[in-house]
């Protein structure tokens, strides 16, 4: 038992350490340099198109890596299916990106939008290409894979520089990553004709598992679309520096939710209540504890990398962050969802989510601006938390 602890936490720990490296190379040097570059409302631009990039690219290629990391819990998994399912999605993707880039009342050049056409391709392939990591256990691997694309990211300002074209820095990482699996890895080589039956079976959980993650994805980025069409580019600005901090928990809570996967993959027991009443405690001391920790480097960091915009985001450090850390912990919760119960219920859960965001956020922003959204955010954000972990203890009772 010692030795299993011993190796989660190292394996956490190679996977976290390469995904901070690689979403501070992106969050805290490459971001600031577009903001630098093209001030407060640009910037806010340049969030709003990332984040309707990322409701539909990151929900693809995750729900492909979960959809085979569930696969492969009750056996042998081949790369064709999947491969064949992410080559549709990016012919799907492709003209998306470019409607995107072109009719989101956002100023974009030729150039921008086909490097934004294939940044929105390179993102959902590399959030599926994680799973070759997962499926072997292999976080030095996963630690590497980061740490290069991270130094993709940097070298990116300098073409950002030469080009002027926003989405190039991005793009740079995307493709290291990809090149990388590609040579040291497996799960990018087809390894077989394909089967009609298996490819069913495939996009039968991919299309269950997509249709929970649009509907998560887009409330998480809803935050930048909601401001900026009921409020204006700067909001969208200064809610993203408040929330910057707590954003930044997925550093660590996705890099964990990976390692979490690969094991409960391999897991036999039963989800009993004494689990969850751990999870739960441990669930509600994080909340507090991290949003106080985020909100004191907050005001360190922000005044630091973003002086100018310090004043007007400094009064909702607090709030925002701790909506963001109740978010995260929830995408933690609800892998035990998807271990231990049917995956309908992924749905179930961000149903209700969407609902409830259309229902709170929507109102109070129109009625009180940034503060409303804020306020607003983290209850529903605290209400997914505890509505996962009600299902989950269902799951363990009746195990």
């Amino acid at each position: 038992m010692r030795e299993r602890a011993k190796k989660l936490f190292t394996d956490s720990l190679w996977n976290i350490v390469g995904m901070m490296t690689m979403n501070m190379a992106a969050q805290f040097i490459l971001y600031p340099a577009w903001n630098r570059a093209y001030g407060s409302e640009r910037y806010g631009d340049i969030l709003y198109l990332l984040s309707l990039m990322n409701i539909v690219a990151v929900s693809m290629g995750s729900s492909c890596n979960y959809a085979r990391m569930r696969e492969s819990s009750r056996g042998h998994t081949r790369n064709t299916p999947y491969l064949l399912l992410l080559a549709a999605l990016s012919v799907l993707l492709l003209p998306l990106a470019a409607v995107a880039a072109r009719c989101a009342g956002v100023r974009s050049t030729g150039a921008e939008t086909v490097c934004y056409m294939l940044l929105a391709v390179a993102t959902m392939w590399r959030y599926y290409i994680d799973v070759e990591y997962r499926l072997t256990l292999n976080y030095k691997g996963s630690f590497r894979f980061y740490v290069l694309m991270g130094a993709g990211y940097l070298a990116g300002i300098a073409l950002l520089r030469f080009t002027g074209t926003w989405p190039v820095a991005l793009l740079l990482g995307e493709a290291l990553g990809f090149v990388y699996v590609l040579a040291r890895g497996s799960v990018l080589r087809p390894d077989g004709a394909p089967d009609r039956t298996e490819q069913r079976a495939v996009l039968r959980l991919f299309s269950l598992l997509v249709g929970a993650d649009l509907l998560s994805s887009l409330i998480f980025n809803g935050d930048r679309i909601l401001l900026r069409t009921l409020v204006d580019g700067t909001a969208v600005t200064v809610y993203y520096l408040a929330s910057l901090l707590g954003k930044t928990i997925s550093l660590i809570t996705t890099p964990l939710n990976s390692v979490i996967m690969g094991y409960l993959a391999r897991y036999k027991g039963r989800l009993t209540v004494r689990m969850m009443n751990a999870v739960t405690l441990g669930c509600m001391v994080a909340v507090f504890a991290l949003a106080g920790c985020c909100t004191v480097a907050s005001v360190v960091l922000i005044r630091l990398l973003y002086p100018l915009e310090y004043d007007q985001a400094h009064s909702y450090f607090f709030v925002a962050n701790a909506a963001q850390v109740a978010y995260f912990l929830a995408n933690v919760v609800t892998l035990l969802l998807l271990r231990f119960s049917e995956a309908r219920y992924q749905m179930v859960v961000n149903v209700l989510f969407a609902l409830s965001f259309c229902v709170v956020c929507i109102p109070v922003t129109i009625l009180w601006g940034l503060p409303g959204f804020c306020a607003g955010l983290l209850g529903i954000n605290l209400f997914r938390l505890c509505f996962a972990l009600g299902l989950c203890y269902r799951a363990a009772l009746k195990a």
